[in-house]
């Protein structure tokens, strides 16, 4: 028995180091015996097209019989020798015939060692790229392994982490992941502004029972999409074939003792099975367009008249992807000439938008900064690079260098500070760089000291948007400290750019803080710097017990009844957005009975927070979030913001901010619910692009000011508050596949807006009525293109909209203050197209194919919530 033990221990331990001594050293058997030729049938489909509707086929098909000699070689290493002959190319779906370039005929070489190449060589007079990346795709069909397991394999797709899994003795399956190539990306940071690719590689092939390639059948699938809509985008597939025929004939070989010696007794070229990527040399299928021919075909849709427009939108993204390869020279024609002279503004929007050192030094020469309009225009391009997306590092260290010297514009000095921030922000948010980048560093310096040399508020303001702007969060510890201990303007201000502040980066520590604010523990704070708080701690997304704390502010004798009111309608739209939340409040609020009743849960005030959706399918996803901070029955803060959305990520479009300061004067109130002291009148906006806080734009300062506009009427009448052109997305990045072919892959989308906007008001009515009105034309538009030794194959598509925002007020004061709100959203279109291009190798003319949807979308009013449906009812009825 004892013995019998011992032979299946032995015979086990046998059999384990068979099995270790297999996956050593795999035995591919008769695979490619040298001195042999085999013939295999080749076959290469392409398809492209767009995403939603790919039954509609564009692409190419390539057929030849591929040789396969092996002219050198032992059980291990071998030498294949392959040819490429008879090609035929047609096109999908006309079946139009091309024609090859005859240097692909050319024989290569490949260095095959159990299963890896190792190498590939080609003829010297190959000098093609698109030849030698065609070969390669072939070549890379060779490379295969028998055992299962993991690999790190090159081949044109990159260098990819391969699996492989056999579904029996002689079939395989092999699947590519994480393949690294230089892909040459650039995108947004802001997730909803980037585009995305949805990748599949594989390959499926079958060996003889010797381990001789029987066939490979290799597939690549691409899926690139907007990720702010998911109707568009494009696909690129390719399938390559390859089968034995079943022929083997002889062939010579060489007698060298290695391969380094046949490749120099050949004059061969030696090189590996990663793609070139000089291979995007040519123009796209439209054709080599200069920006100044694109300058004279777009200037009509330029104009003032068209801003808000999507044909101002979509000019802009004709005309950055040419200007960011134009000249000096043709970007100061383009300035200089007589027909640009009523389009400097939208200039400047295009010269900031593409954000070259060319555009900058444009700019600089052609502006001298003396008259108003100059300084205008100056400001117009500053206000531009805030919100690009490709900022320089030597027009960053240019603007600190303007901003270190003195401005004999105010408004410019304001501009010029709010942009380095903001440039240098979005420098330091590029691949590779970091908040201590060094130029970021050196702006950041400067912020932080030019505030410290503050002794005047107006000037600490300034810097303490700066800040706001630039984000860093070495700066978070200035800002709480300005927030708990400065005067209450500046105090406000600090909050605002914490509240601009990931939410991450707050610990128990800021929290405390922030209570201490919103709870004015050791002294009073303004009611905005309090509101604030609140957001910033409702965001951090608190639980029921710390839910149930500040719900204890609603039931204290505390007298500022519109900041309860702002808590009140700030918990119930996060709890509309977010069920977990919603759950914890109502847990929160019935665990105290006390808090559970009318007199706490419905306190007096006007103060609103909503959110409400704007658009959806077919349009993209944005909503609309409104807060409304109220004093003494006017308004005291009020922020609009369009926001793109897209799953669990957000990003600001735009936002409109009005304040008022003072006004309590002219509005009758039977009882005081504020505690803050009586302030100077003034009154203004406050804009925001894309995350990138512009200066505040004053209506007017002091009560001689308004009542000049009162009886003046200058500010019935509509006025432009802000009107601009500036990138949205701006996404580009390259791909490469199994065949050979480079896709190259970008994203580019632009939004013209044209913000005006009327007061009046009544002193006899006691009345006052305000309309604000944002027109917005929006553009998006991607391609996906590849250019390869066989056709030219492009889809492009793109989406433009006008979504208009009408926001409207009432305000009677003739006994108890009623406000009356309307948020109105006139009907608008959205239209898409796409287009499929087709140029076959040795064909003359572009094939195309469009397809065009429209889309109508119905206008609607915003309901804002009970109370402010009471107060319009109320004035409706006088």
């Amino acid at each position: 028995m004892m013995m019998t033990e011992i032979k299946l221990c032995l015979l086990f331990v046998t059999l384990l180091s068979l099995i270790g001594l297999g996956y050593m050293a795999p035995a591919f058997g008769d695979a490619f015996h040298v001195g042999t030729e085999e013939k295999f049938d080749f076959m290469n489909v392409v398809h492209v097209g767009n995403t939603k509707n790919a039954t509609v086929q564009t692409g190419y098909t390539i057929r030849a019989t591929v040789l396969v000699g092996t002219v050198w070689g032992d059980d291990e290493s071998k030498l294949l020798k392959i040819t490429v002959s008879n090609p035929l190319l047609k096109s999908i779906p006309d079946e139009t015939v091309g024609s090859v370039d005859e240097s692909a005929s050319t024989p290569f070489y490949a260095w095959w060692n159990l299963g890896r190449l190792r190498g590939v060589y080609f003829s010297p007079r190959v000098g093609s790229i698109p030849v030698r990346n065609f070969q390669r795709g072939i070549a890379a069909l060779f490379q295969y392994q028998l055992l299962d397991g993991l690999y790190e394999e090159d081949d044109p797709s990159g260098r990819c982490k391969t699996k492989y899994i056999s579904h029996s003795s002689t079939r395989y399956h092999k699947s590519k992941s994480d393949c690294y190539f230089n892909a040459n990306r650039i995108e947004r940071s802001e997730y909803p502004l980037r585009s995305s690719l949805k990748v599949s590689r594989s390959a499926d092939f079958t060996v003889s029972p010797e381990g001789a390639l029987q066939k490979m059948v290799s597939q690549d699938y691409v899926k690139y999409l907007l990720n702010a809509h998911e109707q568009l985008g494009a696909y690129y597939e390719s399938v390559m074939r390859l089968e034995v025929t079943g022929t083997v004939q002889k062939i010579d070989t060489h007698k060298s003792g290695n391969i380094q010696d046949i490749v120099k007794e050949l004059g061969l070229v030696s090189d590996t099975l990663l793609i070139d990527p000089a291979n995007s040399s040519k123009c796209e299928i439209s054709g080599c367009v200069g920006v100044i021919e694109l300058f004279k075909r777009n200037k009509m849709h330029l104009s003032n008249d068209k801003i808000g427009s999507a044909q101002s939108s979509a000019a802009l993204l004709e005309l950055v992807q040419a200007g960011r390869k134009a000249s000096l020279d043709d970007l100061t024609r383009i300035l200089k000439a007589k027909s640009s002279v009523d389009l400097k503004r939208q200039l400047m929007d295009f010269l900031g938008a593409i954000q070259t050192i060319s555009a900058h030094t444009a700019v600089k020469s052609e502006l001298k900064y003396g008259s108003d309009e100059e300084l205008l225009l100056a400001e117009r391009y500053l206000q531009a690079l805030a919100v690009g997306s490709r900022p320089q590092k030597e027009i960053i260290e240019d603007l600190l260098e303007m901003a270190r010297k003195e401005h004999t514009s105010p408004k410019f000095a304001d501009t010029l500070i709010q942009s380095l921030a903001s440039t240098a922000r979005r420098y330091a948010q590029l691949e590779g760089n970091t908040y201590d980048t060094d130029v970021v560093v050196n702006v950041r310096t400067f912020l932080t000291d030019k505030l410290g040399e503050c002794s005047k508020e107006t000037c600490m303001l300034q810097y303490i948007r700066a800040l706001h702007n630039l984000k860093c969060p070495k700066t978070t510890d200035l800002l709480i400290k300005l927030a708990l201990e400065a005067p209450r303007l500046v105090s406000v201000a600090a909050m605002k750019a914490l509240r601009a502040f990931s939410i991450y980066i707050w610990n128990d520590d800021f929290r405390s803080k922030f209570e201490e604010i919103f709870f004015q523990v050791s002294k009073s704070y303004d009611s905005s710097a309090r509101t604030l708080a609140l957001d910033i701690l409702v965001d951090l997304k608190p639980d029921s017990s710390e839910l149930a704390h500040l719900l204890q502010f609603l039931k204290s004798s505390d007298k500022a009844f519109e900041v309860k009111q702002y808590v009140l309608q700030k918990l119930r739209m996060s709890a509309s957005k977010c069920p977990a939340f919603a759950a914890n409040l109502r847990r929160a609020i019935e665990s105290d009975p006390a808090m559970n009743n009318y007199d706490v849960l419905v306190p007096k005030g006007l103060s609103t927070a909503l959110h409400r959706p704007f658009s959806s399918l077919p349009s993209f996803n944005a909503s609309l979030t409104s807060l409304q901070e109220m004093s003494g029955g006017v308004l005291k803060r009020g922020i609009v913001d369009l926001t793109l959305e897209v799953a669990d990520e957000s990003t600001s479009l735009f936002t409109l901010g009005l304040y008022a300061r003072g006004m309590s004067a002219f509005v009758s109130s039977s009882e005081e619910e504020s505690n803050e002291a009586e302030e100077e009148t003034t009154a203004g906006m406050e804009l925001a692009i894309q995350g990138a806080n512009m200066r505040p734009l004053e209506f007017f300062n002091g009560k001689g000011e308004l009542m000049g506009h009162v009886w003046s009427g200058t500010a019935s009448e509509p006025t432009p508050a802000y009107q601009a052109i500036t990138l949205l997305q701006d996404n580009e990045e390259q791909f490469h596949s199994h065949n050979g072919a480079i896709l190259n892959l970008g994203a580019i989308g632009a939004i013209s807006i044209d913000l005006n906007g009327q007061v009046t008001m009544s002193l006899w009515g006691r009345n006052a009525q305000s309309k604000v009105e944002q027109n917005i034309g929006i553009s998006m538009a991607g391609q996906l293109s590849l250019d390869t030794l066989f056709a030219n194959l492009a889809v492009s598509f793109n989406a433009i909209q006008e979504p208009r925002l009408h926001l409207t007020s009432a305000l009677d004061f003739s006994g108890d203050p009623a406000l009356c709100m309307q948020l109105l959203q006139p009907s608008s279109q959205m239209k898409l197209k796409f287009v499929r291009a087709t140029l076959l190798a040795g064909t003359k003319h572009t094939v195309e194919r469009k397809i065009s949807r429209t889309y109508n979308l119905n206008g609607l009013t915003h309901a804002l919530n009970k109370k402010n449906n009471e107060m319009c009812n109320l004035i409706a009825e006088k």
